[in-house]
């Protein structure tokens, strides 16, 4: 699989909350993925999954702007079908320590990604994924808040329009979503990816724009609960094209610029 990151440590995304040399950091993360369908008789492929953390304040909002942006993320995304068992540990790994050592977690509608991701077959022997499994059972009941756990925020869900796509969600709480994934036309994207990749047709695959799919919503969900959990907060209409581009620029050289850094894992 390929990553994209700008963590020093992208394994453990959320170190200074125990790392003895480093100040303590109260963190908000969320979790975005695509899915892709390779055929009616084979699961879904994960095409992308993204994690996003940014350090908010113990007691009070912070203000967020593109031009002062500041967050931490780890994207991955398939080099070719087949890699679910290696993107699901990526996920299941953030969702370990996420839920025990964020503030906040946030997700846009994520009780169906999480019923796939459980639902999906695992290698013999292998026993049920941690972090999918306790933040899936949490997710049904947000409003009961386990001690020492992540708040749970749906950014669907708990600010609405309900069950819509989290571009829609952007706009009716003053962010401006990237036009290229906006609606139906992220979705369609990744299928298109994912048809390209099962057919071997790399010149049509770019891991790099999908990359940069799941990266602006990932950001666009961690703003959005940020703001329902009064831990962000932007004074005007934010460009989310313009707050990913001042961090995470080299990801997509067709949408921002600068040449993508990106390794096979």
């Amino acid at each position: 699989m390929r990553a994209y990151s700008n963590l020093l440590r992208p394994d453990t995304p959320f170190g200074s909350v125990s790392d003895p040399w480093r100040r303590p950091t109260k963190w908000l993360a969320s979790m975005s993925l695509l899915w892709g369908e390779a055929g009616a008789d084979e699961p879904p492929v994960i095409m992308a999954a993204g994690l996003v953390v940014m350090s908010v304040h113990r007691t009070r909002p912070r203000t967020v702007s593109a031009p002062l942006a500041q967050f931490g993320y780890r994207v991955v995304v398939p080099d070719a079908i087949g890699e679910n068992d290696q993107i699901i540990k990526v996920i299941d790994d953030a969702l370990v320590q996420g839920r025990r050592e964020a503030e906040v977690l946030a997700w846009h509608n994520a009780a169906d990604d999480l019923h796939v991701l459980q639902q999906l077959p695992r290698p013999k022997g292998t026993p049920r994924y941690a972090g999918v499994t306790a933040v899936g059972e949490a997710w049904g009941d947000r409003a009961v808040h386990e001690r020492a756990t992540a708040r749970l925020v749906d950014s669907s869900h708990d600010l609405g329009p309900a069950a819509g796509y989290v571009s829609d969600t952007a706009v009716a709480h003053d962010l401006e979503p990237m036009k290229e994934f906006t609606g139906t036309a992220q979705q369609e994207g990744a299928q298109l990816a994912c048809e390209a990749l099962a057919e071997n047709r790399l010149g049509d695959y770019s891991p790099d724009v999908l990359a940069a799919s799941v990266l602006t919503s990932a950001v666009s969900t961690a703003l959005l609960g940020g703001k329902y959990a009064e831990r962000l907060v932007w004074r005007e209409p934010l460009s989310v094209a313009e707050f990913v581009g001042a961090v995470a620029w080299e990801v997509a050289p067709p949408l921002f610029s600068g040449v993508a850094p990106s390794v096979s894992e």
